[in-house]
């Protein structure tokens, strides 16, 4: 105090002026260290949280989609349900306008027949039009239900739109289903204002500042977005993330050459519904985003500046005495480091000095701040600590629900009506289902971790059954997965029986298993057996008298027994092409008896096609002028290969009187000889009506038939194609068709080259 004292008599000069320098010189220090330090750390803070708040609006936007759309899906998937009990023309129509009155943006809503002709629509439109070309309709039948955003095919005033741009759409499809087959489709146009309306509801009216949301294609396409994006492919780093499967955000810059903060989702579908695998970023302008980093630079660089220029005018008066007022503040300070300091504790400035003064309220404000964000970083606390259990919470419904689809989905695999086996990478049974039990009269417990080839099969297949699960694990390959394949199992006693075997490869997680659906056929082949043994014995019974009848009928109309009466001779002509018909008939009966059972002998030589195609025309051409059609051979190739020539020979004459028995009079069959991806084809095409396409799955089956009234009157046994395609098969071939309903109709047969 004396010093102090002594100091102030003597009033030392410079010392006002010193402490002024000191202050303002420090005081700017602080303020460019602390903008440095604002601009090196805060940014990245600036960018980590704006991001992720973009990531999230992006999130929830997908998840919005998701939800949305699988309403949309489910609504459309029950009424198309509903719809196909309907019989009453108005209460399907009565349907129909009322789901359309229950959601605004359901813009038209049809329901076709099975051809595509629409039977019922929303207002009326495009009711009785042929819809079949539209691809919701062509995709629904191929159980593809949503059709992704379009323009409006029909006019704009009709669906709502106000001019200026053309309305766009999304498709929501499903098949009626009727019986076995398939009765129509229900189709629902919602407007692409669905996703306007969403954005709304999450970013408002206005969005938010420089906030855009963007809605994308898997393809690229701007969907949803900001005035000069929509319509455009956009190709950033965010959107080939976001295809990806990935979410986040990341700083990028765009085509228009502005820098951006983009957070990105994708659309993976909800529940049941399917995916049209749309993307979402959420963009914000990186100045405006650091616009309040800005701001906060600029507040503490004039901040300190003012706080620099006070503190050099203050410093003027300082000299005096200090020593005393600045020991109780020390002391005050040192209380405040300890935290000795309670609710009520202030700093008790002296009055003495200005600058102590000020000195002492700077403490007091200091700490009031200092309460102040203690306050603050307690609710925030309060907040993260509810916003983990929410997350919890939301995590035990998801596991909840993960844990009722297995029990959902075990319930299903117990309610079949088939076995069900699982079996691991080792062949050894994993899963047994009570179905199981029940067939093959093991108990669960008795046969898991036991080995199929030991428990199911018989000691003659377990080889082949252990060789096929090792080229499995060295390959990756199988041709037994996903088709049903037949086999034959035994139970508990050893009884052998056929089974159809349905198996998939099922992967969960890192663990992966195969699954197999057993059917029992054992009634079907002894029906098939019956079948077989009663065609043969009757073939061969009839084959016998009918050949002497023949023979008795072809002497009669020859004139052996002198001239008959007209009508008698046109009665017995009738019987004589009856008769040789069943003989047609039973022998290609018999030939399927010969291949089914293996009896059929091949002699393979190698020789070239053209000769035996050029022997099957002339066999054929006598048949052809009588329904006044002509053959055509085109130039070209002459391959040779591996063949027995009478068969191939029949298979010739075969496909050449069906294309000559269905062309139209005066027409030409052109037969066409090829070499293509080294094998030999052979192409036969004619230009009559065509195969109709509901017949195409059956054309080569046994008595197959098209239900039309001109194949009526062609006649014929319905065996051939089976036969040819038995033949070309065991030469090594294939046997196929294409067909143009009244413009060509071509059967093709390709064999390996010699």
């Amino acid at each position: 105090m004396d010093a102090i004292a002594k100091a102030h008599r003597r009033r030392l000069p410079g010392l006002g002026a010193y402490l002024a320098l000191s202050v303002a010189a420090l005081s700017v220090l602080l303020t460019a260290m602390l903008s440095l330090v604002i601009e090196r750390t805060a940014s990245d803070g600036v960018a980590t949280s704006i991001g992720s708040n973009l990531a999230e609006l992006a999130a929830q936007t997908s998840t919005r989609l998701d939800r949305n759309l699988f309403e949309r899906y489910r609504e459309i998937q029950l009424m198309s349900v509903r719809l196909s009990r309907l019989q009453d023309p108005a209460a399907v129509q009565a349907e129909l306008d009322a789901a359309k009155g229950s959601y605004r943006h359901y813009a038209w809503l049809g329901l076709t027949d099975e051809k595509g002709i629409v039977k019922a629509a929303t207002s009326g439109l495009l009711q009785g039009e042929d819809v079949s070309q539209r691809p919701w309709f062509q995709l629904a039948l191929k159980g593809v239900h949503l059709v992704d955003v379009h323009e409006a095919v029909l006019p704009a005033k009709a669906l709502g739109g106000d001019g200026a741009q053309p309305p766009r759409f999304f498709d929501v499809a499903f098949p009626l289903q009727a019986g076995s087959g398939t009765a129509g489709v229900l189709v629902a146009q919602v407007s692409w204002e669905w996703a306007r309306d969403i954005r709304q509801a999450i970013f408002g009216p206005g969005h938010r500042g420089t906030v855009d949301p963007l809605i994308v294609s898997a393809n690229g396409l701007v969907l949803l977005g900001p005035a000069g994006t929509e319509g455009h492919v956009l190709s950033v780093e965010s959107f080939r993330r976001a295809n990806a499967g990935q979410s986040g955000y990341l700083i990028e810059t765009w085509p228009d050459g502005k820098e951006y903060l983009v957070g990105y989702a994708s659309s993976g579908g909800y529940l049941s519904s399917p995916t049209l695998g749309w993307k979402v970023l959420v963009r914000e302008d990186l100045e405006s985003a650091y616009e309040p980093l800005r701001q906060l630079q600029w507040r503490v660089f004039f901040g300190g500046v003012t706080l620099a220029i006070l503190v050099s005018v203050l410093g003027w008066q300082a000299a005096r005495a200090v020593t005393r007022p600045l020991k109780d503040l020390t002391s005050m300070a040192y209380r405040l480091e300890i935290g000795a300091e309670d609710e009520g504790t202030r700093v008790q400035p002296s009055t003495a000095y200005r600058e102590v003064q000020v000195l002492g309220a700077a403490f007091n404000a200091m700490l009031a701040r200092l309460k102040e964000k203690r306050g603050e970083l307690h609710a925030l606390n309060t907040e993260l600590e509810g916003r983990v259990e929410q997350r919890t919470a939301e995590l035990r419904q998801a596991f909840s629900r993960v844990l009722a689809n297995e029990h959902r989905i075990e319930a299903i695999i117990e309610s079949a009506q088939d076995p069900f086996i699982g079996v691991d990478m080792e062949g050894r049974i994993s899963d047994w289902s009570t179905r199981a039990e029940a067939v093959f009269g093991w108990a669960r417990e008795e046969v898991l971790g036991r080995k199929v080839s030991e428990v199911l099969l018989p000691e003659r297949f377990a080889g082949s059954l252990e060789a096929a699960l090792a080229q499995f694990l060295h390959t990756g390959e199988a041709s037994m997965l996903q088709r049903p394949i037949e086999r034959v199992m035994v139970d508990r006693q050893g009884r052998e029986m056929p089974v159809e075997v349905r198996i998939a490869l099922v992967s969960s997680g890192d663990q992966r298993f195969f699954s197999a659906f057993v059917h029992d056929i054992s009634q079907r082949k002894e029906v098939e057996r019956m079948k077989d043994e009663f065609i043969s014995t009757v073939s061969h019974e009839l084959r016998t008298p009918l050949t002497a009848i023949y023979g008795s009928l072809d002497l009669l109309t020859s004139g052996m027994a002198g001239e008959l009466p007209p009508d008698a001779k046109q009665l017995l002509g009738i019987s004589h092409q009856s008769t040789e018909r069943l003989i047609r008939l039973i022998n290609d009966m018999l030939d399927l008896e010969k291949i089914a059972s293996g009896k059929i002998e091949y002699r393979m030589e190698a020789q070239p096609l053209r000769p035996l195609v050029e022997q099957a025309i002339r066999d054929t051409r006598a048949y052809g002028e009588g329904l006044r059609v002509r053959f055509v051979v085109e130039e070209g190739a002459a391959p040779r290969a591996y063949v027995d020539a009478d068969r191939l020979v029949q298979v010739c004459v075969n496909l050449l009187s069906n294309a000559a028995k269905f062309s139209p009079p005066d027409a030409s069959v052109e037969i066409a000889i090829t070499v293509h991806d080294d094998k030999a084809r052979v192409a036969v095409v004619d230009h009559g009506a065509g195969v109709p396409l509901e017949f195409h799955d059956r054309m080569f089956q046994r008595f197959a038939q098209a239900d039309a009234s001109d194949r009526r009157t062609k006649g014929g046994t319905g065996l051939g194609l089976a036969i040819c395609r038995s033949i070309v098969e065991a030469h090594g071939g294939t046997l196929g068709f294409s067909s143009e309903p009244g413009v060509r109709t071509e059967f093709f047969f390709e064999l390996p080259l010699a």
